[in-house]
């Protein structure tokens, strides 16, 4: 099964607030941001996750994240599979449709990241701004 990993210094907690109430705006933004890209990551296939997006501390250097974000900091991770195999794949990566499909989507900042996210997207592409990074791997969610 080609499992499809989505690593991002963007808050994309999926906490289930799903209406905006005063005293729950951050939550319903996170859950926005979620929602987001879940949205993007169906324009193609739908997808299946068993855990919601995981959120830890460490060291972004070696993650090939944007040269504007260093040292530790929160990284969300969220794995999915599709519906079918291949349906990302653009003749050249495997996952060079999801790429094109989510670079420069707006996102809501300024919720729990430990980053300041330079521009309010989703950044796959830029060297310096690249705020998401994502992977095919093999193996189960």
């Amino acid at each position: 099964m080609e499992i499809i990993e989505v690593k991002t210094l963007i808050d994309i907690t999926e906490t289930g607030q799903i209406r905006p109430h005063r005293e729950h705006i951050q939550q319903h933004d996170q859950h926005r941001n979620f929602v987001t890209l879940k949205q993007c990551l169906e324009l193609r296939s739908i997808i299946t996750y068993e855990t919601s997006p995981t959120v830890e501390s460490v060291d972004v250097k070696n993650l090939n994240f944007g040269s504007a974000y260093k040292g530790k900091q929160k990284v969300w991770t969220f794995r999915f599979s599709t519906d079918r195999s291949g349906v990302y794949h653009d003749g050249y990566s495997e996952i060079g449709c999801l790429i094109d499909d989510l670079h420069e989507v707006p996102i809501i900042q300024n919720l729990t990241e430990s980053v300041n996210i330079l521009k309010p997207i989703f950044d796959l592409q830029n060297l310096e701004t690249k705020n998401t990074l994502v992977k095919a791997i093999k193996g189960t969610i």
